[in-house]
């Protein structure tokens, strides 16, 4: 008989490795309509007359959090999906990404997401292949505009269907050093499983330094039910594209975030993106107002004290989970223990997006972390986290060192010039002092306009949708 965790502890992991089930009526195509009041008498009299057998102990049911985070079937296979996925957790073994991009409305929108995909019209050297759910695989952008206006029509239908949202997108990412030719492979074999009764499209992308998927999908499927992914089917998602994956060859992991000690609350992708082009986003300066705030009332954050309950529930359910692989007749059962809690010490303290962002920007390292090159280049005075701030710095310690080098030769010089009465900084030097300023001061500016046309954007967006909102649904 294999090893089996308790029922107490795969639930107390289960809570860890996975969201609280939610329970929505009507988002997979049903009625949303609650059973009625006479189904469910007749149900209660069956069941107090019909006496079913006696269930052994040993093949307890699994709790819904269970089967949410580990899968179905018996006690025995989703402890052993268990130990897998603590195991892989322990080794860090890198994450997948599943995440939503956007919505398209209307067919030439459709048309335009096909476009960017596929790098049409960029050239024949970098346009890619546009992967079709029939098995196509689409070049020509007349093929692209007549499966966008299908989708379209299909979408709007009569006219007594309401006009909405034709397609959603999403992307589907390893860290770099993924083979993408495998990775590719493994999100076609997710878009056929998953999306079966639907339409959708895939392109791979390599031109960042870690291979992703763009995939698009019709929001109706064959049965004409629209597609509405919330938190439990993206949890979903990642699960199944790190199955795939594995499948292929390649060591992938899908854990929530709180179960590597990060807080676990979304960073908006629009202040991401502010951050890796050197500036500075407006939600990060209200977070640092927030906390001066409350640190002249004497307040203690908040914020700080929750983040801290929660890793004290993780670290619990994982001591729990130590101690009973710690107890396995199997010794890899127990050297899965040991490196679990070697990760268990590991986590770095609670801290919050608001901290961990901004120190982050500056290329602080967490010192409870191990050092890398990434610590190693702090140390040297360059960060490696932001290439724009690595740029600066780089720029920053030429100049300190041609102005040294400068003072240096200047003094050396100055004995001798002072015999003929004169003393100056040679030309040369004050060449290079002077490009090197001038560098800088052109990369700030670059630095400056591009936050200014991000910022631009983002309010022009924020106009909109509260304009759209003051406007009610259009029809």
């Amino acid at each position: 008989m294999s090893f089996r965790l308790s029922s107490g502890t795969l639930d107390s992991m289960a809570g860890v490795f996975a969201p609280p089930k939610s329970y929505r009526l009507g988002t997979a195509g049903g009625s949303g309509k609650g059973a009625k009041k006479g189904g469910t008498v007749l149900a209660m009299a069956l069941a107090s007359v019909l006496t079913k057998p006696a269930r052994p102990s040993a093949t307890a049911r699994l709790s819904p959090q269970a089967k949410h985070a580990f899968g179905g079937g018996t006690h025995a296979s989703a402890s052993r999906r268990a130990i897998a996925t603590m195991d892989r957790t322990a080794r860090r073994v890198p994450e997948v990404m599943v995440r939503i991009t956007g919505r398209q409305n209307g067919g030439a929108h459709v048309l335009a997401n096909f476009t960017y995909i596929s790098r049409l019209g960029h050239g024949a050297d970098k346009q890619v292949d546009l992967f079709t759910s029939d098995g196509d695989v689409l070049h020509d952008g007349r093929d692209m505009q007549i499966l966008a206006q299908d989708w379209q029509e299909w979408e709007s239908g009569d006219n007594a269907r309401r006009q909405g949202s034709t397609s959603i997108s999403m992307i589907l990412s390893m860290p770099a050093g993924t083979d993408p030719e495998r990775l590719k492979a493994a999100a076609l074999e997710f878009a056929r499983e998953e999306m079966a009764n639907r339409s959708w499209v895939a392109a791979l992308h390599q031109d960042r330094d870690h291979p992703h998927v763009h995939l698009t999908i019709a929001r109706r499927d064959h049965d004409g039910r629209r597609f509405h992914p919330g938190r439990d089917d993206l949890f979903r998602y990642r699960q199944r594209f790190a199955e795939k994956l594995r499948e292929q060859g390649i060591e992938a992991n899908a854990t929530p975030a709180r179960a590597r000690g990060i807080d676990p609350k979304h960073e908006p992708i629009a202040a991401r993106k502010v951050r890796e082009k050197g500036g500075v986003p407006t939600i990060d300066t209200s977070r640092q107002e927030r906390t001066e705030r409350l640190a002249k009332a004497g307040i203690a954050d908040p914020v700080k004290a929750v983040l801290q309950q929660r890793q004290d529930a993780v670290r619990r359910a994982y001591e729990r989970s130590i101690a009973e692989l710690s107890a396995s007749p199997d010794p890899q059962d127990r050297e899965i223990a040991k490196s679990l809690e070697r990760f268990a010490g590991s986590l770095p303290a609670p801290e919050g997006n608001s901290v961990r962002a901004p120190r982050e920007q500056r290329g602080d390292v967490d010192p409870r972390i191990k050092k890398g090159p990434v610590a190693d280049a702090q140390e040297s005075g360059v960060a490696t986290l932001d290439p724009v701030a690595a740029a600066l710095a780089k720029l920053r310690q030429s100049n300190q060192a041609a102005r040294q080098r400068a003072d240096e030769e200047g003094a050396s010089s100055s004995s001798e010039e002072n015999l003929r009465g004169t003393s100056q900084v040679p030309e040369r030097l004050r060449d290079m002092i002077d490009n090197a300023d001038a560098a800088e001061q052109a990369h700030r500016r670059a630095m400056d306009e591009i936050t200014g046309r991000v910022d631009e954007r983002e309010r022009l967006r924020r106009e909109q949708e509260r304009s759209r909102g003051r406007e009610g649904p259009e029809r």
